[in-house]
């Protein structure tokens, strides 16, 4: 298609899809609404106190960065099998709409769906037991914390999304067994090159996290400023553009 982006093209394409994978979308979630309900009411039992907004925070993004790459492993699952590839990529439609539809629901449906489900079990599950003197505290994504996390999320959202693109079977599981080998070597080359630049012994580092070693029988840790660190988040969204444009490439070398 010559065309890139036509908007009501994309939102037929976008139906399309909707009508085809509704029923997965709502069994899953269902799921994560059972999973959260079930592990909230564990979590609450089993806790003596009432539950901070510092947890719920924790919670939150732990489930997030699970959830989210396993969902986004499967939005191009048609790919991996040739009887349904032939379709999608014949599809009167260009590579770059195919390619939104898949980012939309991966991305933005499921942080809108993820968040609704977390708060509403999260309100029940306040509203259900009760500490006296106590008033029941609600995480507010209005923090930097929030910001992290979403960060981070579309970090591991832009390397599943090239994974499921790249991969045609075991997405979830190649994704995973490659970004912690792509990790471990990161954490390996940043060890060996901040060692090089120093000249002494260092505990194995990860880029922008703190420089921990030891002197005698004491031991040091450096880490970043305030404005140092805030090169972070400069940084980072790049790399998640530059991901998804690798995911979009990607697809579009499939369809050629």
């Amino acid at each position: 298609m010559n065309n890139y982006f036509i908007f009501k093209r994309f939102g037929l394409l976008f139906m399309k899809h909707t009508v085809e994978h509704y029923r997965t979308y709502l069994m899953s979630a269902a799921v994560l609404a059972g999973v959260f309900l079930l592990g909230g009411s564990f979590i609450f039992y089993m806790i003596p106190g009432p539950v901070d907004a510092g947890f719920q925070m924790a919670i939150f993004g732990v489930l997030i960065l699970i959830a989210g790459p396993l969902f986004t492993s499967t939005i191009f699952t048609d790919l991996g099998d040739k009887r349904r590839a032939i379709p999608v990529l014949t599809l009167p439609a260009s590579q770059f709409e195919k390619f939104m539809v898949g980012w939309v629901y991966s991305y933005i449906i499921f942080m809108l769906v993820y968040t609704g489900i977390f708060y509403l079990v999260l309100s029940i599950l306040l509203n259900l037991k009760h500490w006296p003197g106590h008033h029941p505290e609600m995480l507010s994504l209005l923090q930097d914390k929030s910001l992290l996390v979403i960060i981070i999320f579309s970090l591991l959202h832009a390397i599943t999304l090239y994974g499921a693109i790249s991969f045609e079977k075991l997405h979830f599981i190649k994704i995973g067994f490659s970004f912690f080998i792509f990790y471990a070597l990161l954490i390996l080359a940043d060890t060996l090159f901040l060692r090089l630049i120093i000249g002494r012994k260092i505990y194995p580092a990860t880029p922008f996290a703190f420089l921990n070693f030891p002197e005698g029988t004491n031991f040091y840790s450096i880490g970043l400023n305030e404005q140092q660190s805030a090169w972070v988040f400069i940084v980072m969204p790049v790399v998640v553009i530059l991901f998804w444009i690798a995911a979009y490439f990607k697809l579009k070398e499939k369809q050629a």
